[in-house]
């Protein structure tokens, strides 16, 4: 194991599943139109639980052709949910940060205001962290969401009628966010960690049933997946299927949800309405430039300008 203080130690040859995700990994993150091994820093968003332990040591042990050595810093936001087990989360993050002689960037999540949703809020906070603190070390952020999430992502747009605005699943990249995992499942994830030795914090929120995401996943993905063994692969296979539908319709899917991001981590809410304005003005045209209007008195405004790479686009949040 990495002595103390060690900085990023390389094992050349992964276990059997290891070797297997790592190879994945990396198919996946060139089809992104990453140049490997990136320059720039990466922060590894992680909470404790086995999705993004397993990325935070997969990247870790077997990333040398990720990323050189000393890129790597690690992500905590401990939003203090559950009391003494968020701290022993934090903890355990810390100590696997120590054993690997890498940074750790902690944020505190404060508990959000009467009548405000846990879930909104949560994300809204994490959404804000992960830019500001890309932007402060011009970083990426990389983030564990898996197979598993993609097909439950996929389902929760159909039965909410958001996938023909927001897209059927969770796009590979999205702004500074970088999802590797998205080929991978949770079952997968954890036998690596079996694989490697390394345990994982439950989160109780997750088994609980309090929010309707997550009973969605306890009461109704069992159900599917016994009445069709292969559901969430199928599922899966339809959020992954809009990434090749052309680099127009990619574009327009990763613009409407880094808008989305873009409004959830500023807490302005937007109607379907407001979604559907945007989602029509980039499908006529790429060069569409001008402004919606959102409630509260918020407007998100498109424009288009050159630099030294060619043509870029900027969204801009402003209130009237």
């Amino acid at each position: 194991m990495p002595r103390k203080g060690t900085q990023l130690l390389r094992y050349p040859k992964p276990g059997p599943v290891g070797g297997r995700i790592i190879r994945q990994v990396i198919a996946d993150l060139r089809k992104a139109g990453l140049d490997l091994p990136i320059t720039s820093d990466i922060l590894i968003a992680v909470s404790g639980g086995s999705d993004s332990m397993a990325l935070a040591q997969l990247v870790l042990r077997y990333g040398r052709r990720i990323s050189a050595p000393g890129k790597i810093g690690l992500l905590h936001v401990n939003h203090g949910w559950r009391g003494k087990a968020s701290l022993k989360d934090e903890q355990h993050v810390r100590k696997f940060a120590e054993k690997w002689g890498v940074r750790l960037h902690l944020s505190k999540g404060k508990r959000p205001m009467s009548g405000e949703s846990w879930e909104d809020s949560a994300r809204r906070f994490r959404k804000k962290q992960y830019e500001d603190l890309a932007h402060l070390r011009n970083a990426l952020i990389f983030t564990a969401h898996q197979a598993d999430d993609l097909a439950e992502t996929v389902l929760w747009r159909i039965c909410t009628g958001d996938a023909r605005l927001k897209g059927a699943g969770i796009l590979p990249k999205t702004g500074v966010e970088i999802r590797p995992l998205l080929r991978i499942r949770k079952a997968e994830l954890r036998e690596f960690l079996l694989e490697e030795g390394v345990k994982w914090r439950e989160d109780s929120t997750n088994t609980e049933g309090r929010f309707l995401r997550s009973r969605m996943r306890l009461e109704v993905l069992p159900v599917l997946e016994r009445l069709f063994p292969r559901a969430l692969e199928h599922l899966a296979e339809l959020g992954r299927a809009a990434w090749s539908e052309g680099p127009q319709s990619t574009q327009r899917s990763e613009e409407l949800e880094s808008v989305s991001a873009l409004l959830v981590a500023s807490g302005v809410r937007a109607r379907r309405a407001q979604y559907e304005m945007l989602q029509k003005a980039l499908a006529q045209t790429s060069q569409w430039q001008g402004r919606v209007d959102l409630p509260g008195g918020w407007s998100v405004s498109r424009t288009r300008h050159r630099n030294m790479k060619g043509a870029a686009v900027e969204w801009t949040l402003t209130r009237r």
